[in-house]
């Protein structure tokens, strides 16, 4: 039990008697651990001058003569004060160890990027991630493509959104592909709404490959595996070489294959236009569009699941159709969303 804090087995045996029996004399703690007298003297003698035990003579006894041999008692020392500091000292040799294996594993990957010609880098943990690729957005002039993943590994979905932010407001052209499990998060409908507001294009493909990230077609970023733990990811950067050709014609292709993000359409002018439906009802309408189940819709819009198959059944009134597939194409059709 003591062992990691450097205390020897015969000597836990013994303080942990005297936790439960203060003011033991050697003799008896020598019966109790099944050791002789001497050794168990010689063993407190230890613990009393590594403050583990506090020894007490007995009171003397007139000219009764020597004492005898383990008629010295003991006391144990509070553990708070004897042991807490040994706990912290091997905590800070513990933590003194990892950065000394980290920095040896970050000379490592440096080595061997350096091996593969610079074209090749391996980044690890969620700080480092989280750095590369505010400095891949951040650095983008022209173009950035990306693979939404759906739980954001290492980097935090609140951590990635300012960066895209920023991108599209200087005015990158920002394409970025979600699967429609995407929005089963809490808020990732308002998070769409807003990025596709400030420009980027967005479309919905039935499955994302893997996490993808490509700065102006020369720096990528992929995941090591397909498999990291949350927060312990390892991730690849690869500059301009034939492999990030590569990616982007997978982003294309899948680019060309997906379905446009559906976009509520503007309400109309002043004018005779009929009941329209308002701009709760056209951003449901964009969420139907997308095959979205109706409980995933009233918790993106923080909605009553009630509220919604209402309202559902109010706009197939409203354009005199009787089913989901024909509201979707009146709705394009009467302008309710942007084609």
């Amino acid at each position: 039990m003591l062992a990691p804090l450097g205390i020897p087995p015969e000597q836990e045996r013994l303080y942990v008697l005297l936790v439960g029996r203060p003011g033991s004399s050697a003799a008896e703690l020598a019966e109790r651990a099944g050791i002789g007298v001497g050794e168990a003297v010689a063993r407190l003698d230890e613990m009393a001058a590594g403050g583990l035990v506090v020894g007490e003579e007995p009171p003397p006894f007139g000219d009764a003569g020597p004492r005898e041999t383990g008629a010295r008692t003991y006391r144990a020392a509070s553990p708070s004060v004897a042991l807490a500091p040994l706990l912290v000292r091997r905590r800070t040799s513990l933590d003194e160890a990892g950065a000394a294996v980290a920095a040896l594993g970050e000379q490592f990957r440096s080595a061997s990027s350096r091996a593969a010609g610079g074209v090749v880098e391996v980044v690890s943990g969620p700080v480092p991630i989280r750095h590369r690729l505010g400095q891949l957005i951040g650095g983008a002039r022209r173009e950035v493509l990306i693979f939404l993943a759906e739980s954001v590994i290492a980097v935090e979905r609140d951590s990635v959104y300012p960066m895209e932010r920023d991108a599209l407001l200087r005015g990158v052209d920002f394409r970025a592909m979600i699967t429609r499990s995407h929005l089963e998060v809490p808020g990732m409908w308002d998070d769409v709404r807003e990025v596709v507001g400030l420009g980027m294009k967005m479309r919905v493909t039935p499955e994302i490959p893997m996490r993808l990230i490509i700065s102006d077609r020369a720096n990528a970023m992929v995941p090591l595996s397909l498999g990291e733990e949350p927060g312990h990811a390892d991730t690849v950067v690869v500059h301009g070489t034939g492999l990030v050709a590569a990616l982007v014609l997978l982003f294309e292709e899948h680019w060309r294959r997906a379905r446009p993000l559906p976009v509520p359409g503007e309400p109309p002018g002043p004018g005779p236009a009929g009941p329209q439906p308002g701009d709760l009802d056209r951003q449901i309408l964009a969420l139907l569009a997308l095959d979205v189940a109706d409980r995933t819709i009233a918790a993106q819009l923080d909605l009553s699941l009630r509220t919604v198959e209402r309202k559902i059944r109010a706009l197939m009134d409203l354009a005199s159709v009787g089913s989901r597939f024909q509201l979707g194409a009146e709705a394009v059709a009467r302008g309710w969303l942007a084609r």
